[in-house]
């Protein structure tokens, strides 16, 4: 152990001592703080490579998730368009009613003196509950025109907006049609 610690001062006759036992301590701490901090830095080296390594494997994950997110949003911006055009849809057909009942009341309410000439029902695309009627009666006239529009309003519907043209031998009838909510 002479080797590893030794006196710095060695002892001199007539001049001085050597250093106190509690000297001796001093080359020991020096190895002891040398192994440590070697330690010390391959712990922290150790440690910053672990930190980089969680840190690129949670921007991967960080990245994978933005990714994932954006097809997310990019499928449920399809599903709100698709249910807004399904509600628009749905909207359109509850305010739509079938036109087939109004044909044939007026087909029923024809007497054996007058003939339908022409009849058009065109439903507005923008409000389906408005129809729009074009009705020509050959014959009878405006009472035969009467006679069909109490069968229609038999039905629930109201006529807005009517004109009637007489003529000759026929009379012209157009109305909007709205059916009367209960």
């Amino acid at each position: 152990m002479n080797y590893l610690i030794h006196d710095i001062k060695s002892e001199r006759q007539n001049v001085s001592g050597g250093l106190p036992a509690g000297y001796k301590l001093i080359p020991v701490l020096f190895y002891l703080v040398s192994a440590g901090s070697i330690v010390l830095s391959a712990y922290f080296y150790l440690s910053k490579k672990a930190y980089e390594t969680a840190e690129s494997d949670y921007r991967n994950r960080i990245s994978q998730a933005q990714s994932e997110e954006g097809s997310l949003q990019a499928k449920q911006k399809t599903i709100v368009t698709e249910s807004k055009k399904a509600e628009v849809v749905a909207k359109w057909l509850e305010g739509s009613r079938p036109l087939q009942p109004v044909t044939v009341v007026i087909g029923r309410s024809i007497n054996k003196d007058s003939t339908i000439a022409e009849l058009s029902l065109e439903r507005n695309p923008d409000i389906p509950a408005h129809t729009f009627m074009q009705f020509k009666v050959d014959g009878a006239g405006a009472g035969q025109i009467e006679s069909s529009l109490d069968s229609i309003y038999a039905l629930g519907y109201e006529t807005y907006s009517a004109q009637q043209v007489k003529g000759e031998k026929s009379t012209d009838f157009q109305a909007t049609l709205i059916h009367k909510s209960k």
